[in-house]
């Protein structure tokens, strides 16, 4: 996988040319909807970069030969970006989760990352992405002008919306990170590093979250099919 500092190069290449694009973190429940919807599965076509972001998308790359992959988690990739924002000029908008949350990651990243800007932080109503007034979003993202627009409203609605909102924008990279906006905020633990490494990160959000386990259930039996299946194929 390109570097980190490489990436970042190539996303603030895409602002200078006039063409920003927005970045999926891909996951086995993404992976899952990308190959059973053919339409989503075209918007994580369409990113500018999709980053494999789970350790099962990580083996079934490095079992169809791509060896040199690695993991980025929309959180890493966040920290990442922080941690250069105040040096390089990198500013931000912050749009779901709930307004306690998002209170939140406010707090915490003003005391960790001092000198960083965020334009605004904004906890959207629930509601379906067709809802959501996309041109009134975009004027104000155009006028405000942010580096970054961090999305976390959770796949697949982040990634659609997305999609139907970075081609209206000038000046902005879109970013669909899922539960980040949590794990900044400390409102949800994230599992332990060896966990993530080992590919046990779903099962220790599930221990936090039990009511999600009726959403991941398809997508988990789906992959490890899947991974059983290239095993049997690359023999």
């Amino acid at each position: 996988m390109t570097s980190g500092p490489a990436v970042l190069t190539e996303i603030i290449e895409s602002i200078r040319i006039g063409k920003p694009g927005y970045l999926c973190f891909l996951e086995s429940k993404s992976a899952y909807i990308a190959n059973h919807d053919p339409e989503y599965g075209d918007i994580q076509n369409r990113s500018l970069i999709t980053f494999p972001d789970g350790m099962s998308i990580i083996w079934f790359a490095r079992r169809a030969g791509y060896d040199r992959i690695g993991k980025m988690s929309g959180t890493d990739f966040m920290h990442m970006v922080f941690s250069m924002s105040a040096r390089e000029g990198f500013s931000h908008y912050f749009f779901g989760s709930t307004p306690e949350t998002i209170d939140q990651l406010q707090k915490n990243l003003a005391s960790r990352y001092p000198g960083m800007l965020i334009h605004k932080a904004v906890s959207p109503p629930f509601q379906p992405v067709e809802a959501f007034d996309v041109d009134a979003l975009a004027e104000e993202l155009n006028r405000i002008r942010p580096t970054f627009f961090w999305c976390g409203l959770g796949a697949p609605k982040q990634e659609r919306l997305m999609a139907r909102l970075q081609p209206k924008l000038e000046a902005t990279v879109c970013a669909g990170v899922g539960l980040a906006f949590e794990y900044i905020a400390g409102t949800v633990t994230r599992a332990p590093l060896w966990m993530q490494k080992s590919g046990f990160e779903g099962v220790f959000r599930i221990m936090q979250q039990p009511q999600i386990l009726s959403r991941v259930v398809k997508p988990f039996m789906w992959i490890f099919r899947e991974l059983l299946l290239s095993r049997r194929s690359g023999s």
